[in-house]
């Protein structure tokens, strides 16, 4: 793998944690659960969207 693709795949793996993270802090403070549930799906989307394009890359 090219080190341009890999640092986007890395600089995408990041965002993803830096969302999981978010999520994380508005749950603990009780925030809305709504939020939390719609996040998570828009990570779990974004994440096979990024395993599919490293797949293909190999």
């Amino acid at each position: 793998m090219s080190s341009v693709r890999k640092d986007f795949f890395i600089s995408h793996l990041r965002l993803q944690l830096n969302k999981m993270r978010n999520i994380l802090n508005n749950l603990e403070e009780d925030a809305d659960c709504d939020y939390a549930e719609q996040s998570l799906k828009e990570i779990e989307l974004n994440l096979r969207q990024i395993r599919k394009l490293c797949v293909e890359s190999l």
